[in-house]
């Protein structure tokens, strides 16, 4: 039975009021997504892509503050980088890689950079591939045998940009300042993270950022003669000019500047490339409930966050419960529930389900599931993701046939088997056999010396892939 705590946090989700009920398994619908965004992959620590939500509840150290092992200041690009680290001489002598990584965790990604030690430093080569030519930010990963891996981002930096005041026009105080940055260019995403006037960082409303133009708003710069601006951005040095200005002929009337201390980090202005998209999404319902229960209790992470603004940001479509195939509006489960809750009462899924609602018809192509770190795992196709978890196998490879044995204790998933394929190339029935609880491939030659991918694929079920490796 859903308790009250379920039942408020389900309200919460619905209205944002005070009286509650209960809620069904997933919700999905449509939301606004990057295609950049949508592309990301995000791993596991085995390096497998994030697919679904395998659990619900939300790790509430994840925004913790690594301990800062390892220190570099910013490097010109095409010099060697200096990471350097406190003494410690068995860590150091236990290092066995240094490697560029990035943010979804995935070792399989790791690119080996060239590298040596001297004095407590690891010297990272310039000429290294995954470095040479590129400024910005980069993260490195450092691995020791017997300890975890630790981590840095560095920074590499081309000269600073030019400051061109566009069409080369003298500054007037109260109109807008159109600027020009000369000798910057980027790959997929603005680097601008920093706008300052006299030392006082622009909040988003004060200034745009398009491409290589910033433009500072008219209401900025409201005194005549001398005003200086910094323009920061990753992967160059801080660019600033000194500018002065002259008095516009209808002053604006005075009010304060709108600026933050660090508005670098509540407001970015980093612009992003490409376009955007309705993307079908998948949330938990406990996992939305869990997300709202600790911000409730001020608990909040960046998963939390990141979890409640995708769902308020979510245009819902349709429910299920737990193991159906059949789906609801929610505009229709939502409008139930509300008017049930004008009588004080209750409604669960199970009663609004007596209500024999209509079948929601729509279905999207793919969706994306939101996992319990805040971000949404690989697409994955509708069928699938309706589809129930396979059983548990156990795998062994027979020294005296060389066939591929697969053991379950789910009979009926293997009454459900409808093709296994071996890479891309699926098998014969000939080439299989399943029997007392048994898939044995016969086939050998279908397997290559190393890592081969099998597929079984069931009605009913999520397609099983093992990685089988043979000498």
């Amino acid at each position: 039975m859903i308790n009250k705590l379920q039942y408020f946090i389900a309200f919460l989700l619905l209205t944002s009021q005070s009286v509650a009920f209960s809620a069904p398994h997933e919700i999905y619908g449509y939301l606004r997504m990057s295609v950049f965004e949508y592309h990301t992959r995000y791993y596991d620590e085995n390096g497998n892509v994030k697919v679904y939500p395998r659990q619900t509840h939300i790790d509430l150290t994840a925004d913790e503050a690594d301990i800062q092992y390892l220190f570099a200041d910013d490097t010109p690009l095409g010099q060697d980088i200096v990471v350097t680290f406190d003494q410690d001489a068995e860590w150091e002598n236990a290092i066995y890689k240094v490697a560029k990584t990035d943010d979804s965790g995935n070792p399989n990604r790791e690119r080996e950079l060239n590298w040596h030690l001297q004095d407590n430093k690891i010297i990272i080569d310039a000429s290294s591939a995954p470095l040479a030519g590129y400024n910005g930010q980069h993260k490195i990963v450092v691995r020791a045998h017997g300890y975890q891996p630790r981590f840095i981002t560095i920074h590499l930096v081309k000269n600073a940009p030019r400051i061109y005041v566009s069409n080369g026009r003298t500054p007037v105080t109260g109109e807008e300042l159109r600027l020009k940055l000369k000798d910057f260019s980027y790959r997929f995403v603005n680097p601008v993270y920093e706008v300052t006037v006299d030392d006082k960082v622009l909040s988003r409303s004060d200034h745009r950022v398009i491409s290589n133009l910033v433009t500072i708003e008219k209401h900025v710069i409201r005194t005549p003669g001398l005003h200086t601006i910094t323009i920061k951005a990753w992967g160059y040095k801080t660019a600033k000019r000194t500018l002065k200005f002259r008095s516009g002929q209808h002053p604006l009337p005075e009010i304060p500047v709108t600026v933050t201390e660090n508005a670098a980090s509540h407001e970015p202005t980093t612009t992003e490339s490409g376009p955007f998209m309705n993307a079908a999404v998948v949330f938990n319902f406990d996992l939305v409930s869990n997300a709202f229960i600790l911000q409730k209790l001020g608990l909040a992470t960046q998963a939390v966050t990141q979890i409640i603004d995708a769902w308020e940001n979510t245009d819902k479509t349709m429910v299920r419960t737990t193991g159906q195939t059949q789906f609801y509006s929610w505009e229709n489960y939502t409008y139930e529930a509300m008017e049930a809750e004008v009588v004080g009462d209750y409604l669960s899924f199970q009663a609004f389900l007596a209500l024999q609602p209509n079948e929601y018809l729509g279905r999207p192509y793919q969706v994306k599931f939101m996992l319990n770190d805040g971000y949404f795992g690989e697409a994955v196709a509708f069928n699938q993701a309706i589809a129930v978890d396979p059983p548990a196998v156990d795998i062994e490879v027979e020294a005296t046939t060389g066939n591929v044995v697969i053991r379950t204790e789910s009979p009926f998933w293997l009454e459900k088997i409808r093709r296994i394929k071996v890479g891309a190339t699926q098998l014969w029935d000939y080439e299989y056999t399943i029997n007392n609880g048994v898939i044995r491939i016969l086939s050998q030659d279908r397997f290559m010396s190393g890592n081969n991918l099998v597929t079984m694929i069931a009605d009913g079920y999520r397609d099983l892939k093992l990685t089988i490796v043979l000498d």
